[in-house]
């Protein structure tokens, strides 16, 4: 599958690619109207392959969501700015299952 590019609007950082499940949940913050920001991490590809299961661990931190999402073969960081962190959270978990993405939550370690 080829992969994305998202910039401009509520994108904020130099890096443009997204791997797929990355492009479809931060498409879906993106139409969320209390996400300010979004920016996307470096892609770390050449993963042993999970078969067509497409998933993302979701941790709030302070100011934002951080989402480590893991297509087939490559994974991505993405961060999220929202000033609702619940509701930001409830859509990704429910557009995402939609999207075939299982989104968990994790617990940020202090």
């Amino acid at each position: 599958m080829k992969q994305g590019h998202r910039s401009g609007g509520k994108y904020v950082s130099n890096h443009t690619t997204v791997i797929p499940a990355a492009g479809e949940l931060s498409d879906i913050a993106d139409r969320q109207s209390e996400v300010t920001k979004i920016s996307l991490d470096f892609i770390k590809a050449g993963l042993p392959s999970l078969s067509g299961k497409r998933r993302a661990k979701l941790t709030e931190r302070q100011g934002n969501l951080l989402l480590m999402i893991r297509d087939n073969s490559s994974m991505q960081e993405v961060v999220v700015y929202t000033s609702d962190p619940s509701k930001t959270k409830r859509a990704l978990y429910r557009d995402g299952k939609k999207a075939s993405i299982e989104v968990s939550f994790v617990k940020l370690e202090k």
